[in-house]
C-alpha cells in the first residue's frame, strides 16, 4: 500500500516538478513590465533545477519511463540558464591580483546598504566590515550603490574617508537623496583613474535614494578611455507592515508592490541595456540588479556582455547574505572588448550584500 502511495507520488511530483522547471526557465523571456506574473518565475530555478536532476536516476530505477523522459528533456532544456546560474570553472585559474608592469585594472562593486546606517544610526560593526573589506582588496575603480555619506562634523563623512583609505584621487557621487542638508545618499564611484566625464541619468523614483538613477562615469586608463555604469535597480522595499498586508487590496498589498516592482526594473533594464549599446567607449556595467540570473532583467542587460563570475567563478556566486543561499543578485558585466583574468565574491559579514571584484584588461587592437 505505501509503496502504491509512494509510486504515485512520485509520477504526480516528477511531472509538476518538471512542468515547473520549464516554466521557471522560459517565462523569464518575458517582459514582467507587461505580464507581471513572469516576474517571479525565475526565483524558484535554482530549486527546481537540481531537483529534477536528481529525480532522473530515480525514476529509472523504478522504470517510470514517461515521467523519466519528461525530467530529462526538461532538464536538458534548462541547462542554458543553469549555466548563468552556477559557475563551472572549479579547477581553472581565477586571479584577482594585477599583474606587475601590465595593462591590468581591479573593479569592485558592493551595495553597502548604507555604510551600515539603519534608522539614522550606523551600526559599526557593519561599517567597519566595509572598510576593512575595501581597504584589504584595494580596488583600482570602488563602485559603491546604496552609498551614504554626511558633512556634519560629528557624523561620518564616507566620501572623505574612502578617499583618504583608499588612496583614490577622484570620485563621483550621484547624490540622489538630501536630507537635513547634510545627509547624502545615492551611488559613488572611487577611481585612482582620471575621470574625463561624468553624468547622472535618471532612471526613477526611489525613497532611499539609490535607485533614483544611473551613475555614468568615463575614465582614462593608459591613455584608452573606458564607460563605467554603476547602478542600483528597483528593490521590493518590503518592510514589516507589506508582510501583514499581504491580502490588503490595492495599493497596500504585498503582491502589488512586487508587480510594481516588476514593471520599474524591466523599464530600467531596458534603457540600461540601450545606454551600454550606444556607449562610444568600451562599458562596464556593474551592480546591484535585485534580480537573479533567470530573470528578464539578467537576460535584458547582459545581452552581448560578459559576466565575470561566470567566465572564472565556480559554484552559487551568492551575493545576497539572508533569503536563500543560491541569490546572486550583484554582478560585473563588460563588452567583449575587455579581458577578464579573474573575479571573486567576498562573503563580508555582517553585511547584507557581498562585493564582487574583478581583476581586468583592455584587449589591444
Amino acid at each position: 500500500m505505501l509503496h502504491k502511495i509512494f509510486l504515485r507520488i512520485l509520477l504526480w511530483g516528477s511531472t509538476m516538478l518538471a512542468v515547473g522547471l520549464l516554466l521557471s526557465t522560459y517565462l523569464s523571456h518575458l517582459n514582467p513590465g507587461k505580464y507581471w506574473i513572469t516576474g517571479f518565475s525565475g526565483f524558484f530555478f535554482p530549486l527546481l533545477f537540481p531537483i529534477c536532476l536528481l529525480l532522473i536516476p530515480v525514476l529509472w530505477w523504478y522504470k517510470r519511463k514517461e515521467q523519466l523522459l519528461l525530467c530529462s528533456i526538461a532538464v536538458l532544456c534548462c541547462i542554458p540558464a543553469a549555466l548563468v546560474t552556477w559557475g563551472v570553472h572549479i579547477f581553472s585559474k581565477n586571479n584577482i591580483v594585477k599583474q606587475p608592469n601590465s595593462r591590468e585594472f581591479t573593479l569592485m562593486t558592493y551595495n553597502t546598504s548604507s555604510m551600515g546606517l539603519m534608522a539614522y544610526k550606523t551600526d559599526k560593526d557593519k561599517e567597519a566590515a566595509i572598510y576593512k573589506v575595501v581597504s584589504k582588496n584595494s580596488p583600482d575603480i570602488l563602485c559603491m550603490q546604496e552609498f551614504y555619506s554626511n558633512d556634519k562634523p560629528d557624523k561620518e563623512h564616507h566620501i572623505d574617508s574612502l578617499m583618504q583609505r583608499g588612496q583614490y584621487s577622484y570620485h563621483f557621487f550621484t547624490c540622489d537623496k538630501t536630507q537635513w542638508d547634510t545627509w547624502f545618499y545615492g551611488i559613488a564611484l572611487f577611481s585612482r583613474y582620471p575621470i574625463a566625464a561624468a553624468a547622472v541619468i535618471p532612471c526613477g523614483e526611489s525613497k532611499v535614494g539609490s535607485g533614483s538613477s544611473f551613475l555614468q562615469a568615463d575614465l582614462v586608463l593608459q591613455g584608452d578611455t573606458i564607460r563605467i555604469f554603476s547602478v542600483h535597480l528597483t528593490s521590493y522595499m518590503f518592510k514589516g507592515e507589506d508582510y501583514d498586508n499581504m491580502k490588503a487590496p490595492g495599493g497596500g498589498g504585498l503582491v502589488y508592490k512586487m508587480r510594481s516592482t516588476f514593471q520599474k526594473r524591466s523599464a530600467q533594464a531596458l534603457q540600461l541595456a540601450a545606454l551600454v549599446a550606444e556607449s562610444p567607449y568600451p562599458a562596464i556595467v556593474c551592480g546591484d540588479f535585485n534580480d537573479t540570473p533567470v530573470s528578464f532583467t539578467y537576460k535584458t542587460v547582459s545581452r552581448n556582455l560578459q559576466d565575470v563570475f561566470l567566465e572564472t567563478g565556480s559554484g552559487w556566486g551568492r551575493t545576497l547574505s539572508f533569503l536563500s543561499p543560491s541569490l546572486r543578485i550583484d554582478y560585473v558585466l563588460t563588452q567583449p572588448s575587455f579581458r577578464i583574468h579573474g573575479s571573486q565574491v567576498f562573503p563580508t559579514h555582517p553585511s547584507d550584500h557581498f562585493p564582487v571584484m574583478a581583476c581586468l584588461s583592455l584587449k589591444k587592437h
